[in-house]
Parts: structure tokens; sequence; C-alpha cells
């Protein structure tokens, strides 16, 4: 039987417990994420709720918990190694609870189907209760950008 390497995932792999300090995403910076888990098509990442992040009574403004769906889905993304680079067509969230600044999230994207031409993502994301303050879908569209890679960053 024939192994199926990754070399995206095998670099992710050494990432993890690391917060990203060295992304070339400026948003990706901002949000602070730690990689917890990664796989083909699947990436766990926990983001501190910093005060940036916050509306004035201290919970996180939703459009930056939709940026941190769309920064792990990124990821998630990138870990299928693909050809082109695909954008956000949509980002449907249903937001459930609220994270208080000081607390810590955590994002699971997985991708739902990978075509030639449109990518469908989910995301969940959790409290450290485990339960579950935003869910979301997204589909990407294929641009006629080659794709990088992690490994030639």
């Amino acid at each position: 039987m024939q192994t199926i390497t990754n070399s995206t995932v095998e670099y992710l792999k050494n990432q993890l417990d690391k917060p990203f300090t060295d992304s070339i995403s400026p948003s990706t910076l901002l949000l602070a994420g730690t990689l917890k888990h990664i796989g083909v098509g699947e990436a766990w990442v926990d983001y501190p709720i910093k005060h940036d992040l916050t509306n004035p009574v201290g919970m996180i403004q939703g459009g930056f918990l939709a940026a941190i769906i769309d920064d792990t889905i990124g990821i998630a993304f990138f870990s299928m190694e693909p050809e082109y680079m695909f954008t956000t067509t949509n980002l449907n969230v249903n937001y459930l609870f609220g994270a208080r600044k000081g607390e810590t999230v955590r994002a699971k994207a997985n991708v739902i189907r990978m075509g030639k031409k449109i990518a469908n993502f989910e995301c969940k994301v959790y409290n450290l209760k485990g339960e579950v303050i935003a869910s979301s879908t997204t589909n990407l569209v294929v641009t006629t950008v080659k794709a990088m890679s992690f490994i030639d960053l």
C-alpha cells in the first residue's frame, strides 16, 4: 500500500501549539491564533479574545468572529495543496453565543466538497466549555492565481 504524503500538512504539524507569528497574512497575525490540529482538509485553531477584537461591552465583535472562521477555513483549504487560489464568495455565519475579552475560542473547519471550480467548507467555533458559539458554511471559487505553498514561504 502506498502512503500519500502532503508536505503542507507535515509543515503545519510542526507548527502545532505555536502561535502564528510569521504568517504572510496580516489578518492572521492580528487574530493571533494557535494551531491545535491539522489534517488534509481540516484545521483547528485556538484564538484569544483580545481587547482589539471586542465591542463596547467586552464581547467579541461579530465581524472578528467571522474573520476567525474565514482564517481557519483558509488554513484547512491550504492543507489540501490546491493548484490555484480560491476566494471566498459567501460566508454564512450563525451567531449563537458570545465570548468575552480574555477567553479563548476554538475554531474547527473542514472541507465538505472540493471541486474544480467551487469548494465548500464548514466551520464551528466553540468556547472552552465546548459550547458552539458560531457555526458557518462558505463557498470559495477558483481564481487564476497559482496557489502558494507554505513550504515556499
